[in-house]
């Protein structure tokens, strides 16, 4: 199995780094990467299907190493797992590893950006924990 280059970093679109700024500034997750790797692992969850290519990522969040290390783990995991289901190959490198979570979280952010739209934070974070829980 690869893993996620911890000496690698994310990069957002324009689009996923506005709604990331919007939670940040609206006190709903502390940290932009905390919150694209949430999306990730959402995305994930739901079988999400991601784009083919990502045009734009130039606004930069953080390194990979500034994840938890379960957190890492547990969306490599997720990779695996999705592409076996959906009879896929598996990731052939830790670049292609890293680019599909990043395909994840910005397919993620937009799903939830529908979810949530008009929604309080309170809102936000009840959702938040009925996913965790759920």
């Amino acid at each position: 199995m690869k893993h996620l280059d911890i000496t690698q970093k994310f990069s957002a679109t324009p689009e996923a780094k506005g709604y990331l700024d919007y939670l940040i500034n609206n006190q709903v997750f502390k940290r932009a990467i905390d919150a694209y790797a949430f999306a990730a692992a959402y995305a994930i969850k739901q079988n999400a299907e991601i784009p083919q290519t990502l045009a734009g990522r130039s606004n930069s969040l953080a390194e990979v190493f500034r994840l938890e290390e379960d957190v890492r783990l547990a969306l490599e995991a997720g990779v695996y797992v999705t592409r076996k289901r959906n009879n896929q190959p598996e990731p052939q490198s830790s670049a292609e590893v890293f680019e599909l979570v990043t395909k994840y979280a910005e397919i993620g952010l937009k799903i939830l950006k529908q979810k949530w739209d008009g929604k309080t934070r309170a809102q936000i974070q009840n959702d938040i924990r009925k996913i965790i829980s759920g």
